[in-house]
């Protein structure tokens, strides 16, 4: 898998890549953005720190807003009701085991100014496991879960068990091997469509 101890830092540097787009382009809010992220637990720890750092570069704005010549990467969401689902998402997790491992990770941009504000810091929960709601539930927003694994039959559990199945993306250094082989196979009959070292999309993406 692409966590090997030996893998290229470019393979790693593009899984972040991808998943920072694949998990908070358009806020998380459209149906083919990665929803949960499983990471082999030897590595995870540091590909969660590896994460954070790519989100909290990010900038939090209105649209109209520019910080260096760029807009905002991150908008607010389209009404209340979403931020407080996302806090009851990540308060749920926090009391479960989870931690937030960025910087204002939840935070709500001028909440105490006003309980109106909808633009919400992502928030890159760590250790998210089974029981969770954000394990099983499908948040359309910015938080970005990873759950580390033993087994990648844990993977396959999930994938076989789970209410979704649209689409899945497998990040590997050898997209030839053995294991990405297998898992194309078996997850050929769960998931519509399969991406190898790519975010999910649709054909028209791209």
């Amino acid at each position: 898998n692409l966590f090997e101890d030996d893998v290229d830092d470019s393979e790693f540097e593009n899984a972040l890549k991808e998943t920072v787009t694949g998990t908070l382009s358009f806020n998380g809010q459209r149906c083919t953005a990665l929803k949960l992220l499983f990471v082999p637990k030897l590595h995870s720890e540091a590909f969660a720190d590896r994460l954070a750092k790519k989100v909290e570069s990010l900038s939090v704005g209105l649209p109209h807003e520019q910080a260096e010549g760029k807009f905002s990467s991150i908008t607010p969401l389209p009404g209340r009701g979403r931020i407080d689902y996302m806090k009851s998402l990540i308060d749920d997790a926090i009391e479960k085991g989870a931690r937030i491992v960025n910087k204002n990770g939840g935070m709500v941009v001028g909440e105490g100014e006003s309980n109106e504000s909808t633009l919400m810091v992502p928030a890159v929960l760590y250790r998210v496991k089974r029981g969770m709601k954000i394990y099983e539930e499908e948040q359309f927003g910015p938080i970005v879960p990873v759950a580390p694994y033993d087994s990648i039959d844990e993977v396959e559990e999930y994938a076989r068990t789970g209410t979704y199945g649209q689409q899945v993306s497998i990040f590997t250094s050898n997209s030839n091997g053995a294991l990405s082989g297998s898992l194309v196979d078996k997850f050929s009959t769960v998931f519509g469509k399969i991406n190898i070292n790519s975010q999910c999309g649709r054909s028209p993406d791209t």
